[in-house]
């Protein structure tokens, strides 16, 4: 297989139209701004998007509650409101509002952070400004962990239905991302991937038991206080963790169909997505907010609203396609990502890549349970190794401190001092990352982030 591209120097073709796909994008933010003033206030907006997504979130919940809406509706409905709450946070990481008022976003990701019921915001903050520094890359921690660069097997369908499914394969991807501490990982995600375990796995095991005690011809009202709190756990986990569950499926399964990974040059924009809008996959974009067909757009300018760039994506489209980007490009999937194509096997692929989305649908949502004992196993596992660990370390300090040769190192020595060579790198891309945390991060920018990023 031959690469389409120059795997050091970039091509002039290259440069020039991602300079035009970027000058083009902003062109038209400029546009819909001077035809609707009003999205110059995007602090406003922000706050407008925010308070009536919780408010119709505490809608439906009572309406489902009254039983006005049945369990299925309060689903979709949950989860297309839980979609707008994603896109924000997604901005507020950018910086896009209340610069100035640190304290504002912060109470913002708070709320934001129960209402999706996964990783803290301030976590992602850090992954996914470095995933625009390395994005496509082997380190890329943040899109690695969603799946890219998986093989289609039951690994990348739990990844990908799962909102913890990332857990599973952290180990391998710490490796290559020296950055990605897997104690802190899982630190951050342990209480809402905690509180979603118990309330998913109780509500199972009450309704399975029920079941099985119907089939028996008992009472099931005979066992007393056995109805006290099941009330309780189904309203959270059909107002609360069903939604969440049914929008990061699609999320996740949007996002690593639309990212390259492996053999992309760095901080190579051109290369990095491809867009995603055919019909076919309307049931994943509904959940999402049309993540795949508009993600490309944010790659090249960060610094655009999720709410202009849905009407940028549609007059950037066919300009970016006429420059090479590609389009609904399915054998992704069997390529693990890659971008490179096989001409003899590319239809082949395509048609694979067409029947994972079905088979995720079918098979990958209903196997949700066997995904989430899975994880808490691996979660569990994942604590005893790393107790294990500190109470070695702990045994080798006592060993060296009581030993009176003083030129005999024990491997763990050896090991920390290697690891500080690692840690310095770590700490100046940290750093960097803090500092464009606070500002708007564009395409105008990546020489920039090139130079400090290499």
């Amino acid at each position: 297989m031959a690469t389409n591209f120059p795997k050091q120097n970039r091509s002039i073709h290259i440069l020039s139209a991602s300079r035009e796909i970027c000058r083009t994008i902003k062109q038209s933010d400029a546009e819909i701004r001077q035809k609707y003033p009003f999205l110059y206030h995007q602090d406003v907006i922000c706050a407008i998007i925010f308070a009536g997504s919780l408010l119709l979130i505490t809608l439906f919940s009572y309406l489902y509650i009254s039983s006005f809406i049945s369990a299925i509706w309060t689903v979709m409905l949950i989860a297309l409101v839980l979609s707008l709450l994603h896109e924000l946070e997604h901005d507020i990481i950018h910086n896009l509002y209340f610069k100035s008022y640190r304290w504002i976003q912060n109470c913002m990701f708070i709320f934001i952070w129960v209402a999706k019921l996964h990783v803290s915001p301030w976590y992602r903050r850090q992954l996914h400004l470095k995933h625009h520094l390395l994005s496509g890359q082997i380190n890329d921690a943040e899109e690695r962990l969603i799946g890219l660069g998986l093989s289609p097997n039951y690994k990348r369908m739990a990844v990908s239905v799962h909102p913890f499914g990332g857990l599973l394969i952290s180990d391998d991807i710490s490796k290559d991302a020296k950055y990605l501490n897997l104690f802190t990982l899982q630190l951050h995600n342990a209480l809402m991937g905690l509180t979603s375990f118990c309330i998913l796995q109780t509500f199972v095991g009450y309704n399975v038991f029920c079941f099985f005690y119907s089939c028996l011809d008992y009472d099931i009202n005979s066992l007393i206080g056995f109805h006290t709190f099941y009330p309780i756990i189904r309203t959270l986990a059909v107002c609360l963790c069903f939604p969440n569950v049914l929008r990061q499926g699609c999320l996740v399964m949007m996002s690593n169909s639309s990212h390259y990974y492996g053999d992309l040059p760095l901080n190579t924009v051109y290369y990095q997505n491809q867009i995603l809008d055919s019909w076919l996959l309307f049931p994943f974009q509904l959940f999402c907010f049309n993540f795949g067909a508009t993600h490309i757009v944010h790659h090249y300018v960060p610094s655009q609203p999720f709410y202009i760039r849905h009407f940028t994506a549609q007059s950037v489209k066919y300009t970016m396609i006429k420059l090479g980007v590609r389009n609904n490009d399915f054998g992704i999937l069997w390529r693990n990502n890659h971008y490179t194509i096989d001409p003899i096997e590319d239809e082949k692929q395509k048609l694979y890549g067409k029947c994972w989305f079905a088979a995720c649908l079918l098979v990958g949502f209903p196997l949700y349970i066997l995904w989430d004992l899975m994880i808490f196993e691996k979660f569990n596992r994942n604590i005893f190794q790393f107790i294990r660990e500190q109470l070695l370390k702990r045994n080798i300090k006592r060993r060296d401190n009581t030993s009176d040769n003083s030129e005999l190192k024990t491997n763990e020595k050896v090991m920390d001092v290697n690891d500080s060579a690692t840690n310095d790198d770590m700490q100046k891309l940290n750093a960097f990352v803090n500092q464009i945390a606070l500002y708007d991060v564009s395409a105008d920018q990546i020489e920039e982030v090139n130079t400090k990023a290499a």
